[in-house]
């Protein structure tokens, strides 16, 4: 959505609960530029108006997870050497600047169909670059070459939600993203044309079955 001097993207967190994060990790994450929160599916209609009026631009993709593997949603790139500013849970503001990589939203997870179907969603910020090399990795008994990462984790601002079926987390900035060098602005905001413009992930866990011939189906999940 583009950044005017209205910023229509308030109107969505009317319609999100932040309260699933106790108070204190939502301080944390609005003074590092972010929001997160939870939404029903009734909400959805109402946020995709608040979108459309704000002359965004709605997409949509589906990521198949492997069991025990966390997702990685790839947000944008390091294009040049950039500063991540973030306040961590001692309130210390520290910097770190990357050469380059790619900004990554890491999604772990953990679903539970003895609980009505709920999902634990973990969210986490990362920043990560390919060294250009490979390095030994040990997959069970076997070891195997697989490609070497440089890889640095805003941690003190992962979030651990639970979700009932059809709830969605919805990430995004928050206001103090107007400091550019934050940590929420980096990832979630970017200029093109001379104009500012915000990113907001909705992110809907769904189980889904896959089955074999002469096989029980296994539980697996895909994230919308």
């Amino acid at each position: 959505m583009p950044v005017e001097s209205i910023r229509h993207s308030r109107k969505i967190w009317n319609h999100v609960d932040e309260l699933r994060i106790d108070s204190q990790a939502v301080a944390l994450l609005a003074r590092n530029g972010l929001r997160v929160g939870v939404a029903s599916p009734a909400a959805w209609p109402v946020i995709e108006t608040i979108i459309e009026a704000g002359k965004g631009t709605l997409r949509n993709d589906q990521l198949f997870t492997q069991r025990g593997l966390a997702v990685s949603i790839a947000v944008s790139s390091v294009a040049d050497s950039e500063t991540f500013f973030t306040y961590g849970r001692d309130n210390r503001l520290v910097g770190k600047t990357f050469p380059a990589g790619d900004r990554l939203l890491k999604l772990d997870y953990a679903f539970h169909p003895e609980l009505g179907g709920c999902t634990d969603l973990q969210l986490s910020l990362e920043v990560q670059r390919d060294r250009g090399e490979l390095t030994w990795e040990r997959d069970g008994d076997v070891i195997r070459q697989v490609p070497a990462y440089d890889r640095h984790v805003f941690a003190d601002l992962s979030v651990l939600l639970s979700l009932n079926p059809g709830e969605f987390v919805v990430i995004g900035p928050s206001d103090e993203a107007e400091n550019e060098y934050l940590v929420g602005s980096r990832f979630f905001t970017h200029r093109r044309s001379g104009q500012w413009y915000e990113t907001l992930f909705c992110i809907t866990p769904r189980p889904y079955q896959t089955k074999a011939p002469g096989r029980a189906s296994p539980q697996e999940s895909t994230v919308r």
